[in-house]
C-alpha cells in the first residue's frame, strides 16, 4: 500500500510519485502491476481526488505508468534509476577509500553522515 506523511513539508503529490517510484525500485510494484484507481486511492488516504490524479499524472510524464480511463493505470517500465546503472555511481569513490585505509565501518559513517547532511 502506499503511504504518506500528511505532516511533511513534501506535498503529498509528490510524496505519492516518490512512493511510487521506490515501491518499483524495490520489487513492490513490478512491470504490468496495477495501481489503485484514482478515487479508491484518494479515499484511502484521506486526499483530495485531484492530488492523486497530479501524481498519476507525473507518474504518466515520466513514463512509468500508463493506462486509460477503462483499464486502470498499470506500472510500465522499472524505474529509469535502476536502468541508468546508479547503483554503481558510488563503487569507484568506495574503492578510493579502501586504497586510502579506510574500513567498512568508517566509510558507512562518512556515507551515512552524508545522506543526513542531504535528506535530513
Amino acid at each position: 500500500m502506499l503511504k504518506i506523511t500528511p505532516n511533511s513539508a513534501t506535498p503529498i503529490y509528490e510524496q505519492l510519485v516518490d512512493e511510487v517510484k521506490r515501491m518499483i525500485r524495490v520489487g513492490e510494484l513490478n512491470v504490468g502491476d496495477s495501481l489503485p484507481p484514482i478515487r479508491t486511492l484518494a479515499k484511502q488516504l484521506d486526499v483530495s481526488v485531484a492530488t492523486v490524479a497530479r501524481a498519476y499524472q507525473e507518474l504518466y510524464t515520466l513514463n512509468l505508468i500508463e493506462g486509460n480511463r477503462r483499464k486502470g493505470s498499470y506500472v510500465k517500465q522499472r524505474s529509469p534509476a535502476l536502468d541508468e546503472g546508479h547503483e554503481k555511481v558510488f563503487k569507484d569513490p568506495i574503492l578510493l577509500l579502501v586504497r586510502k585505509g579506510l574500513d567498512r565501518i568508517e566509510i558507512e559513517r562518512i556515507f551515512n553522515s552524508n545522506i543526513s547532511q542531504i535528506f535530513d
